[in-house]
């Protein structure tokens, strides 16, 4: 990762770091649990490989974006304990891997990050898993707070902690290419995918 894009990254996640403490210590805090979507950001340039902060999978392994190098992916960010737009999410990304699948043959692999540091510890991820019924291809992740700040803004990713515990945050399903660059993006629940699937396609 450039050094201006390094920095230009830590500016942002402390900037978000601000904004997200002071709203949830204002004494309007509350209303925000019944506002739409967060609308997501532009992402940030570089690859995601150069990254090096380290994950903890559903089994409870050590791993970081590197373990993808040479891999294409899909990447979204959820909380295992939202019941609301986290499952269609979840809903959209399987669809779309069943049709990248269906275009080359190959089960695409899906990282899903989780929101809820505090919470989403291996067990319950691994546990999430199974109640969605997601396949082998699929890896879910806990990282610690700092690092699921940076990975949000580096995606385009908004969100903020609500008074009750839940995540208002933006919707983004992202594919990266072998090289851990953003090469197809899209926001919103029901979001047409069929150009992100032509581009996967084109990579195999």
């Amino acid at each position: 990762m450039n050094s201006k894009f390094f920095i230009s990254t830590l500016i942002l996640v402390l900037g978000f770091f601000s904004f997200t403490c002071d709203d949830h210590n204002s004494s309007s805090s509350h209303h925000h649990e019944h506002e739409p979507l967060l609308a997501a950001s532009e992402p940030a340039s570089g690859s995601l490989m150069e990254l090096k902060n380290q994950w903890t999978t559903e089994d409870g392994k050590l791993i970081s974006f590197a373990n993808w190098k040479g891999k294409p992916f899909l990447i979204s960010m959820f909380y295992a304990s939202c019941i609301s737009i986290c499952p269609r999410l979840v809903t959209d990304l399987e669809q779309v891997a069943k049709k990248i699948q269906s275009e080359t043959g190959k089960a695409p692999n899906v990282i899903l990050v989780s929101f809820d540091s505090e919470k989403d510890k291996p067990e319950i991820l691994k546990d999430y898993k199974k109640k969605m019924g997601l396949g082998q291809n699929w890896t879910l992740l806990n990282g610690k707070e700092e690092d699921v700040r940076m990975l949000s803004v580096v995606l385009g990713i908004n969100y903020k902690k609500m008074a009750s515990g839940e995540f208002n945050h933006s919707a983004v399903i992202t594919l990266f290419d072998k090289d851990g660059t953003n090469v197809s993006r899209f926001e919103g629940i029901g979001t047409n995918s069929e150009q992100m699937v032509k581009i996967f396609a084109s990579m195999n």
